[in-house]
This record gives C-alpha cells, structure tokens and sequence, in this order.
C-alpha cells in the first residue's frame, strides 16, 4: 500500500475482526477513524442489484462533483475495467478477501490524478453483503474538488493476505511500507477469471501470483 491512510484502515479492520473473515458492520466506530472519514464509504450489494454506495466521504463526493449516496459503484470506472472491478467485488463479498485497487482518475477537463481504493468485507452473505473502503489521492493536486473527476482506470489489482500483515503488524507500525510485502498484485492486461477463480499458483508474465489472501 502507498498511503498511509490505506495502511490504518487495514489495521483498524484487523484490529476488530480478531479471528474472524471480517467484522460485523455495528462493529464500526466511527470515531476510531475519524481522519479518515473524508476518504472512506460503505458499498452494499442488494439482492439482483448492483453495488452501490451507501454512505461516502464528504472529501470523495467533491472529488467526484457530487452526493455518491445510492450511486453504482462501476459507474466510476471506465467501461473496459467494469468487467474486472465486478469480479473483484464479488470476490470481496463472497470470500471475504480483502483488495487494493491502484487507479488513475481523469477529470471533466481532462486532468489526471492517482489513486488508491481499499475493499474490506463485513460480515454477512453475499446477498445484502456490505463492506467499507477508503479511497484516497495520492498526489491530491490543486484542482481536486474543482475539477470533478468522471472516469477512473485501473493500473492494478491487489489481494490482500491479512494474517500475514496482522504477523507483520506484531513486528513494527502498520505503515504503508510494512503492508505492502501483504499484497498479491496483478497488472495489466488483466487476466481476471484466472486471477480470482484458480487455485493454483499462475505466473502473469513477469508476476507469479500465490493462493492465499482469504481473510
């Protein structure tokens, strides 16, 4: 993970889950992470419906021009990478996997911006499922918030291993540094059925990809 914020949401989420997959909802206090409220939302996945956002962050409904409250989460994204952020939602849901998404936003005027979303599942079914995220710039220019951004595309996925970064956890300060050894990355081109269904370890040209990663 490249922002600190990204790391102490991860945290906050292993800190409470204890030994389970994931936490219950009512188990978010927000005052524990109220720093991070600006950047942070809540998707919910209702039953023959597609995610959306529940509740979003004052600071990410100005970087997008507007109240995401009941917006669909793959609007956002540009068409050609919808088919992946989907797969990667339904895996979050249904195997309580933790992710990153690392992404570039592009604004109405044509300006680009990184980003980093992070995917945490909260306890329930698949049906109904919801879970919490942050999604934060990590070069916040000037313009963010006057110049709404209106697409975003995905430079890569990431599945989270979290026991290995509660281990590391124990050994320093959950920052970004320490939490990255935690991630499995895939990079473009995607190979998505591969990535999120196989149980075997895959190499995706350079990259080889493990098993693991289930909270």
């Amino acid at each position: 993970m490249k922002h600190d914020g990204t790391a102490e949401l991860l945290a906050y989420w292993n800190r409470i889950r204890e030994k389970r997959p994931a936490p219950e909802r009512a188990e978010i206090e927000p005052g524990a992470i109220r720093k991070r409220l600006p950047d942070i939302f809540i998707l919910e996945n209702p039953e023959n419906d597609e995610t959306r956002f529940r509740l979003a962050g004052t600071r990410l409904c100005t970087i997008y021009g507007g109240e995401l409250r009941n917006t669909g989460f793959l609007s956002l994204w540009k068409e050609e990478d919808r088919a992946a952020i989907g797969q990667l939602l339904q895996t979050v849901f249904e195997n309580k996997t933790a992710a990153v998404i690392d992404h570039e936003g592009k604004s109405l005027s044509g300006r680009r911006s990184s980003f980093e979303t992070l995917l945490l599942p909260l306890a329930g079914g698949a049906s109904g499922a919801r879970l919490i995220g942050s999604m934060i710039a990590l070069d916040p220019a000037y313009w963010l918030g006057a110049d709404r951004i209106v697409e975003s595309s995905v430079l890569s996925i990431s599945l989270i291993d979290p026991r290995r970064a509660e281990w590391q956890a124990e050994e320093r300060p959950a920052t970004a540094t320490a939490a990255a050894s935690a991630l499995r990355v895939i990079s473009r081109p995607f190979e998505t059925q591969g990535f999120f269904s196989a149980p075997s370890p895959r190499h995706i040209r350079h990259l080889t990809v493990l098993d693991g990663g289930k909270a």
